[in-house]
């Protein structure tokens, strides 16, 4: 059955998405003790305007996505927000190598084959705040951290499909592809690159 104004699905099987289906790690290790984990995407746009008629003539992007998390995590395990994440430090000025973040979502399905996972590469902490109070005994640690581009996997596939009902969206290859292999820069998935690149060689 489906409801009408909107299509969706109606039956007994849950399909909301729950944060305790989802699993945190880095490399083969598993973040505990996080309360809160917030993915900001977001993107610079130009947009260029005729001047006395308030329309709006075209808009782009003008630069390339931003990927930020912000990390909440109390002290568990005897570890501090870093080594929790794998990291062999403590302090902020400390690191020297990016890491890679897993986040692992089985919550739209209950085959654990045919989670979506988002992998967010190169990482690096941009700011780290242990916080004490006096009120609260529980340490709790926030922070910020810079991704240089994320990939999105479905069993080898973009995890974009359509959700259970099957909803069709425009197929771009390009699109497709960054999603899954993360290209950072146009050049590439379009073959420009190469083409430049060998000529640039001869």
């Amino acid at each position: 059955m489906t409801y009408p104004a909107s299509g969706s699905i109606l039956n007994s099987k849950i399909s909301s998405g729950l944060s305790t289906q989802i699993t945190i790690k880095v490399g083969r290790v598993t973040v505990g003790a996080i309360q809160q984990l917030v993915v900001n995407q977001n993107r610079d746009m130009n947009c260029w305007e005729e001047i006395g008629t308030d329309g709006v003539v075209e808009m782009h992007p003008k630069g390339a996505a931003r990927i930020e998390l912000q990390v909440t995590r109390i002290v568990f395990d005897d570890l501090r927000l870093p080594e929790a994440f794998a990291r062999g430090f403590i302090n902020l000025q400390a690191q020297r190598i990016p890491f890679d973040i897993q986040l692992i979502d089985r919550s739209s399905s209950s085959v654990s084959s045919n989670a979506i996972v988002h992998i967010f590469n190169n990482c690096w902490i941009s700011t780290y705040s242990p916080t004490f109070r006096a009120d609260n005994f529980l340490i709790s640690e926030n922070a910020t951290i810079l991704s240089e581009y994320i990939t999105s996997n479905r069993d080898a596939e973009s995890a974009v499909y359509g959700g259970i009902r099957g909803i069709p969206y425009e197929r771009d290859s390009i699109e497709r592809s960054t999603d899954v292999n993360g290209q950072r820069g146009r050049l590439e998935p379009t073959g420009l690159g190469s083409a430049i690149g060998g000529n640039l060689r001869d």
